[in-house]
């Protein structure tokens, strides 16, 4: 039996905010040809999954490579409801990826080729 490799998604980094959800949810939007709904192809960061950033849509430069660790600080009521910024990373920078919307490849922990 051949070995299931990881699936390698491509799309954009996406700030979600819906009412509902008390903030920020770090997320990466697949490129996908059609829609069926909105929320297809919207994936919610989660621990252990791998994101690479890349610059531009050259994909020439990477300005973030590695797996997802979320931390939670709710030292202010800025902070209060926010859901995590990435380990080691300056929540600055982690905010303004997802607000640009960069070009970013995802690895989803856990999901295999059939």
């Amino acid at each position: 039996m051949a070995k299931q490799k990881p699936v390698v998604l491509q799309g954009t980094l996406e700030a979600f905010n819906e009412q509902g959800t008390e903030g920020t949810i770090w997320s990466f939007n697949e490129d996908l040809a059609v829609r069926v709904n909105s929320y297809e192809g919207l994936h919610g960061l989660k621990k252990g999954d791998f994101l690479r950033v890349f610059n531009d849509a050259s994909k020439k430069e990477v300005i973030f490579e590695g797996k997802i660790n979320l931390v939670y600080t709710y030292k202010n009521k800025k902070t209060r409801f926010n859901h995590g910024y990435q380990k080691g990373v300056d929540p600055a920078v982690w905010a303004r990826m997802f607000y640009q919307e960069k070009p970013a490849e995802l690895i989803v922990r856990g999901l295999k080729t059939p």
